[in-house]
């Protein structure tokens, strides 16, 4: 007799908030590890720049910044020059930033499903302020620990993405740039989907930090599952190489909460499983050269994992994104006012 699907989502559901209730104490700390988490690192680094990027893709600052890479966009990665901006901001803002704003193109018609999937092949990376300070300055304690795993990380992902435009069909230069509203309407639509994702990111990390809390995860499939959570705590046990390869694979945490944009874009679960997975490989390969290359020091693969709050250590990428995006607002305004 086949069993199903809503039967098994029904069951596990069901043993899901029965291990919750019978393992209360143990589900309770968890989720305060996860909310602190959530607070401390994702909150403060992802919120603004999620506002930020999202008011410069909804403005005409993002016209701007197509202009500026469209070249690239369309000539070495054969992708429409609106994708541009969903590349750009996601490599640097980090997951979700880059899928949030290829479903926000895609449900404005400005690219069309097979775009979106394409870009959901290697658009889903670890941010600058997540990876170079979080990771790297107050985690690792090494700012120059933070850069090579971002550059090997980021590059990874461009490498892909260089090697599946092969397969793309040559892209025309086009005139076409992607829809905009003014700039009070960008702010307010911007906040209210930054706070939105943000805080269904914060919503999963704890329900995957409270359920992680109960059983003994080994040290090793802890990031496989909840990334932040999995390298703060094992950080000491791992190497650089092995830690950029998890940072690329996200984490199945990050793969819950794309899951509606990776249906919307008609990709299969598996087919981006096997990116993530191609992605990890590459980020170690490309991270075991650079180590060779520019020594991180051995302080970084020491068995402390002991975790030490730098004062501003996590400002300094932050605020230069801020400003980035203050001066885009800024020809925002001024272009403006020229078209009135």
């Amino acid at each position: 007799m086949k069993i199903k699907k809503e039967s098994i989502q029904i069951i596990g559901l069901t043993c899901c908030a029965v291990v919750l209730i019978a393992f209360s104490d143990k589900a309770k700390s968890g989720a305060m590890q996860g909310f602190e988490m959530a607070g401390n690192i994702v909150v403060p680094s992802l919120l603004p720049l999620l506002i930020v990027f999202n008011l410069i893709m909804n403005s005409d600052a993002g016209i701007a910044v197509q202009k500026l890479f469209a070249p690239i966009t369309e000539k070495v990665f054969r992708l429409p020059r609106a994708a541009s901006g969903a590349m750009l901001f996601g490599l640097i803002g980090g997951y979700p930033t880059g899928a949030l704003i290829t479903e926000r193109l895609y449900e404005n018609s400005d690219i069309d499903r097979e775009t979106a999937k394409k870009l959901l092949r290697f658009n889903v990376n670890g941010g600058a302020a997540f990876i170079i300070t979080g990771i790297g300055s107050v985690i690792l304690k090494s700012e120059k620990a933070g850069f090579i795993l971002f550059a090997s990380t980021t590059a990874s992902a461009l490498l892909i993405a260089f090697l599946t435009s092969f397969r793309n069909k040559k892209i025309k230069s086009s005139c076409d740039y992607y829809s905009t509203v003014s700039f009070g309407d960008a702010l307010t639509k911007s906040t209210e989907s930054a706070v939105k994702a943000v805080l269904n990111i914060s919503a999963y990390i704890i329900l995957f930090s409270s359920l992680l809390n109960i059983p003994e995860i080994p040290g090793f499939l802890s990031p496989v599952i909840e990334i932040t959570g999995g390298i703060v705590c094992n950080s000491g046990h791992f190497s650089l190489p092995q830690t950029a390869a998890f940072l690329a694979f996200g984490g199945l945490c990050i793969h819950f909460q794309l899951f509606s944009i990776i249906k919307k874009a008609g990709m299969r679960y598996a087919e981006f499983f096997l990116w993530r997975v191609l992605h990890s490989a590459f980020s170690y390969a490309l991270c075991s050269l650079l180590v060779k290359i520019f020594p991180a020091g051995t302080a970084v693969f020491s068995n402390s994992a002991e975790s030490i709050a730098v004062p501003f250590s996590v400002n300094l990428t932050l605020s230069v994104l801020m400003m980035i995006g203050c001066a885009v607002i800024v020809l925002d305004i001024e272009s403006r006012k020229r078209k009135c």
